[in-house]
């Protein structure tokens, strides 16, 4: 910015010192051809500045708008993986099986019931018995889940949208970008912990940008900003189900 001013004030005192020359030295009849050609400069100066100016602003309105949409796409492969575990006990490690997941599998859907039943063991260490109307002795409670139906993912997950067949690309403005996903486990507590991972490269969304402004991107280091080269949900190395995206894009948690 200190920068264009600059250029700015040269430009500004250049102008007005071609004028006093025009007035002082040349013919009369050359100064409307030369007054002309200094408009039309000061013009193209102009217009060069403000986009210098406008540019990185219109780059900032259109990232925001496409990361925003490349999140939406990891909030929702972390729902589908959060579904998955539920049902397989890890995490999916492929998009494309992910995608077939969403469209074959059902939630069971479970009523839970609390109850008391003869507690048969301590009874007999403390050598009591129940009587036939259940009368007497010690009783525990218990949790019993009856399953009473199911429901697809798909429908519980996102309703009436398809947009669960493309998990593995994000699209918007005419640019598709890839995302790529792994899965594995981590050991804690000398247990084995699933973990995933998906990214996408900020760079793909960005392919039809000014390429100065695109670099700069890669290389942003800010609270407000998604930092780093790629737009990440989780982690493969530990227990991290978070977004590396702020909070003005969405929850991350």
């Amino acid at each position: 910015m200190i920068t264009l001013i600059i250029i700015v004030v040269v430009l500004c005192l250049l102008i007005v010192g071609l004028v006093k020359l025009i007035d002082k030295y040349v013919n009369p009849k050359l100064k409307l051809v030369i007054s002309i050609a200094l408009w039309l400069v000061s013009g193209l100066f102009g217009y060069l500045i403000y986009r210098s100016i406008q540019a990185p602003i219109e780059f900032d309105e259109l990232k925001e708008k496409r990361f925003q949409v490349a999140v939406n796409k990891m909030n929702d492969i972390k729902a589908v993986q959060l579904a998955y575990k539920s049902l397989r006990g890890k995490y999916c490690d492929n998009l494309d099986s992910l995608i077939q997941f969403v469209e074959n599998e059902k939630f069971i859907i479970t009523v839970r019931k609390d109850t008391s039943i003869i507690d048969v063991e301590k009874n007999r260490q403390f050598g009591l018995s129940v009587g036939p109307d259940g009368v007497g002795g010690y009783y525990k409670d218990i949790v019993i889940v009856d399953p009473i139906g199911k429901v697809s993912i798909k429908d519980s997950l996102f309703k009436e949208s398809d947009r669960y067949k493309r998990l593995n690309m994000v699209r918007v403005d005419g640019i598709e970008a890839p995302v790529t996903m792994k899965a594995g486990f981590v050991t804690r507590n000398e247990a084995k912990v699933p973990v995933f991972e998906a990214k996408l490269k900020k760079e793909s969304l960005l392919t039809d940008q000014d390429q100065d402004l695109v670099a700069k991107e890669m290389k942003v280091v800010s609270v407000d900003g998604i930092n780093g080269e790629f737009i990440q949900l989780g982690s493969i190395e530990e227990v991290n189900m978070a977004g590396n995206w702020p909070k003005k894009y969405g929850k991350n948690e």
